[in-house]
C-alpha cells in the first residue's frame, strides 16, 4: 500500500507539535491541514511544508487527498468532528481524552466497528519508548511485583477565563488535559482501578484546578497521583515493585531516559536518542494498524480509553465538575461511590 495521507484539524500549540515531530516518522505523508481561520490554515501550511490548507473542516473530512485525519482542537468538539471523520469513512486519531465522557465514546467506537474504520485516542506518551521500556520490565519482573506508581502532570497558568482550560464551554480543568496522563500510566500497569479517592479544588469557572488522585486495585496496587493546571509540579513518574523501582527523567510522559533502580542499591540507565518530542511514534502506530487492517491499535485498545474516560468520570461525578451536554454523566448510581473521604475546596 502506498504512504498513508494525513490531514490535521486544528493549527493550535498540539497541532503545531505534532506537525513539528512528523517529519521524524518512518511512514506517512502530511498532505492538508483545515482551520476555519485561513490565516492559521495558511500560515501552519507553509510552516511545515504542507500542500493543502482548507478552510473548512468538512472540506478536509470528505476530501479523497486524505486517508486518516487528526483531531487537535479543544474537547468540547472531538466527539462531533470524531463522529463527522467516521462517518465519511476517514481513519481517525483523537487528540485526548478522546471524548468528554464513557458514553460519547462508546457511541463513537460503535460506529467505527460498524463503519470499519481505525480510530485511537491520540496517547502519545503510550509510544515513547521509556514508557514501553518502563512496562517491558515490569512485566519481565525487573522490580518484583509492580505495587505502586506515583505520577504529577501540572504546570502554573495565569487563571484567565478566556483560556480554553479554565473555559468550562471549551472542556476546561486539570483532570481532562493533564491528570489524564498520570491515570494512563497508572492504568497501563495495573488496569482499571477498583477504588478512586480525590480531593480536588475547583475554582471560579467551575472547573478543577488541582487535584490529588488515589487509586486503588484489589490486588493490593496503589496510584498516588497529581494533577494541575495552576501549580507548577515536578512532572516525575516512579513505578515501585517488591524488588526495585523505576524512574522516569523529569517530563516522564515525553522522557528520554529511564532508570532501573534495584534493591541491592543497583541503577540501570537506559537513554533514547529520538528526535522531537516523540509524537511520531504514534504516528507510526497508526499507519502500521491502517495498513495491516485493523480498527485499533493493540497498544492503546479502545477498551483503555473506555477505561481512562469511566475513571475521569468518576472523578467528575464526585468533583462537581460537568460540561455543557452531558446530563448522563450524572444518573449514575451514586449509592456506589465513597464520598465521605472527599472533601472539595473552592480556590
Amino acid at each position: 500500500m502506498s504512504e498513508v495521507r494525513w490531514g490535521i484539524i486544528g493549527t493550535g500549540t498540539i497541532a503545531k507539535a505534532f506537525a513539528a515531530d512528523f517529519r521524524y516518522a518512518k511512514t506517512g505523508e502530511l498532505r492538508a491541514v483545515a482551520s476555519r481561520d485561513k490565516g492559521s490554515a495558511d500560515a501552519f501550511a507553509e510552516q511545515f511544508g504542507i500542500e493543502l490548507a482548507m478552510v473548512d473542516y468538512f472540506s478536509l473530512i470528505n476530501s479523497h487527498e486524505v486517508d486518516v485525519i487528526y483531531i487537535a482542537v479543544p474537547h468540547v468538539f472531538h466527539f462531533e468532528l470524531t463522529k463527522a471523520c467516521i462517518l465519511a469513512g476517514k481513519h481517525v486519531l483523537c487528540e485526548k481524552p478522546f471524548t468528554l465522557n464513557q458514553a460519547q465514546a462508546k457511541e463513537l467506537f460503535e460506529l467505527a466497528q460498524a463503519k470499519e474504520v481505525f480510530v485511537m485516542e491520540a496517547m502519545w506518551s503510550r509510544f515513547n519508548p521509556a514508557v514501553e521500556q518502563a512496562l517491558e520490565w515490569v512485566e519481565e519482573g525487573e522490580i518484583g511485583n509492580a505495587q505502586s506508581v506515583q505520577a504529577s502532570f501540572g504546570f502554573a497558568l495565569e487563571q484567565d477565563p478566556s483560556h480554553r482550560l479554565f473555559n468550562r464551554e471549551l472542556g476546561g480543568g486539570a483532570l481532562l488535559d493533564v491528570g489524564i496522563y498520570p491515570i494512563f500510566l497508572a492504568q497501563l500497569i495495573f488496569g482499571k482501578p477498583d477504588f478512586v479517592q480525590n480531593q480536588a479544588v475547583v475554582g471560579d469557572t467551575d472547573v478543577d484546578l488541582l487535584e490529588q488522585l488515589l487509586l486503588g486495585w484489589d490486588g493490593g496496587q496503589l496510584a498516588s497521583l497529581e494533577a494541575s493546571i495552576i501549580t507548577q509540579q515536578p512532572n516525575r513518574a516512579v513505578i515501585s515493585g517488591t524488588h526495585g523501582y523505576i524512574e522516569f527523567d523529569k517530563e516522564w510522559y515525553k522522557a528520554k531516559a529511564i532508570t532501573l533502580c534495584k534493591q541491592d542499591g543497583s541503577e540501570h540507565t537506559m537513554t533514547f536518542d529520538f528526535q522531537g518530542v516523540g509524537y511520531q511514534f504514534e504516528v507510526e502506530e497508526v499507519n502500521r494498524c491502517i495498513q495491516e487492517g485493523v480498527l485499533q491499535s493493540p497498544n492503546h485498545l479502545w477498551e483503555d480509553t473506555l477505561n481512562l474516560l469511566s475513571t475521569m468520570d468518576e472523578i467528575r461525578q464526585d468533583i462537581g465538575v460537568s460540561y455543557p451536554g452531558e446530563p448522563e454523566l450524572y444518573e449514575m448510581d451514586v449509592e456506589h461511590h465513597h464520598h465521605e473521604h472527599n472533601h472539595h475546596h473552592k480556590h
